[in-house]
């Protein structure tokens, strides 16, 4: 991996009309925007657009937002993006999750888990290792476990951070700091 990012980072303070309030936002709920949305802000309404769903996907909704990120940092890891496994580990820690809890969806260590938690965390590795598919019979188990706005969130937030990390990775995004 490269030390620098591919691209270069857009300065935290600008006064482009169109990236104002994205930054703002990120300014008033992380302390600094990410370097993802910095790079990406070459294109402000992809950045405008991606805001708005990674807010969509990981904040408030049927599933809890700390089991949120932990999904995150599970997938983050399965694709090596370092840039999302960092973020989202303090992220998971911010929204109340333990070290034990952090330790156990990194690694893949799930047995002192929530059924339905290991259920959830088994159809990220599906979805991040086999191109999206997911079995029947791993989908029936996670179904037991989740109403259809739940499936539907947890699916999201898994794709979401595929997507995510494939773009931090291919750019060699550097943690924020």
């Amino acid at each position: 991996m490269h030390d620098e990012p591919r691209l270069s980072l857009l300065t935290q303070d600008t006064e482009d009309a169109a990236l104002k309030p994205t930054f703002d936002h990120f300014k008033a709920t992380r302390g600094k925007v990410p370097n993802l949305f910095r790079i990406m802000s070459r294109r402000p309404t992809i950045t405008a657009t991606l805001s708005a769903h990674l807010a969509a996907v990981t904040g408030p909704g049927t599933v809890d937002v700390k089991f949120k990120e932990l999904l995150t940092v599970r997938v983050s890891r399965l694709n090596d993006c370092a840039y999302c496994l960092a973020s989202h580990s303090v992220l998971a820690k911010k929204a109340g999750a333990s070290e034990q809890e952090l330790e156990a969806a990194r690694d893949g260590d799930w047995d002192n888990l929530s059924e339905a938690w290991q259920a959830a965390l088994a159809v990220a590795d599906a979805m991040t290792l086999d191109h999206g598919h997911v079995s029947e019979a791993l989908f029936e188990r996670f179904r037991q476990h989740y109403s259809e706005e739940q499936v539907i969130e947890i699916i999201a937030v898994i794709a979401a951070f595929n997507y995510f990390n494939r773009v931090a990775n291919a750019l060699t995004i550097p943690p924020t700091k």
